[in-house]
């Protein structure tokens, strides 16, 4: 196919050269040159229609086949750029969007409050348990409203959620029936170590009441000076107009 296309112009002068040759030998060439015409004249133009049409078709595909090549690329350059260092990012971002993931199968965090409320606890725990909770939510309040220190207020937050739920999940420990039989430490029972522990929480967070009281009594003297320095100590002046 590709010769006779390459070709094409030198098989055309076959048919003047052909009815030429009509003219000299005789009539009798008349529908072979009629066949030979159709022929050059429709075929060739077929078989160079069929080859252009072919080149359009190869050029198509290889037009798709470069275009999806460099969408490959363009991906690839994409993933290595995004890459672990934004995953964090991103994961942000979707929480950001569809809130907070939440593991439901994590057991809540046990609290003084939760602790407190189960049947084997005694009612002189579960009264301490209780006093210490609310004891410590209010000093935990004051001290952020005055801006305590960090340590101090990271303290009293131990001991409501940790060290405080600790001493009840000891006593639930505890052989039922035996909390204030058996012998733990120095001739006392595990009813009464924790009741000491619970007691040692208590004073510890109204220290921390008390240490944290110095900062509203700064602001008040703070006060009091100003509106001493500014006014007077009372009764001497007067006001005039």
């Amino acid at each position: 196919m590709a010769p006779v296309r390459l070709h094409r112009s030198q098989w055309w002068l076959l048919i003047p050269l052909g009815w030429m040759m009509v003219g000299v030998v005789g009539h009798w060439l008349v529908w072979p040159m009629v066949f030979v015409t159709v022929f050059l004249g429709g075929g060739l133009s077929r078989f160079g229609g069929c080859g252009s049409a072919n080149q359009r078709q190869r050029a198509k595909l290889q037009r798709k086949q470069a275009k999806w090549q460099r969408r490959q690329e363009q991906w690839q350059r994409h993933h290595e750029h995004v890459g672990v260092g934004h995953s964090a990012e991103q994961r942000a971002q979707w929480e950001h969007a569809t809130g907070p993931h939440v593991d439901l199968t994590k057991r809540a965090p046990e609290t003084l409050a939760s602790l407190s409320s189960s049947p084997r606890i005694p009612a002189d725990l579960r009264e301490r348990a209780q006093r210490l909770d609310r004891e410590a939510v209010s000093v935990l309040t004051y001290l952020r409203e005055h801006g305590a220190p960090t340590s101090q207020v990271f303290e009293v937050e131990q001991i409501q959620s940790d060290f405080g739920p600790q001493a009840l999940r000891s006593y639930l420990a505890l052989a039922p029936g035996t909390e204030d039989t058996d012998e733990v430490l120095d001739g006392k029972t595990g009813h009464q170590l924790i009741v000491e522990q619970l007691d040692l929480l208590l004073a510890q967070v109204d220290a921390h009441l008390h240490r944290a009281s110095r900062l509203g009594s700064d602001e008040l003297l703070a006060n009091h000076r100003f509106l001493t320095e500014k006014f007077g100590r009372g009764g001497d002046s007067e006001l005039t107009i």
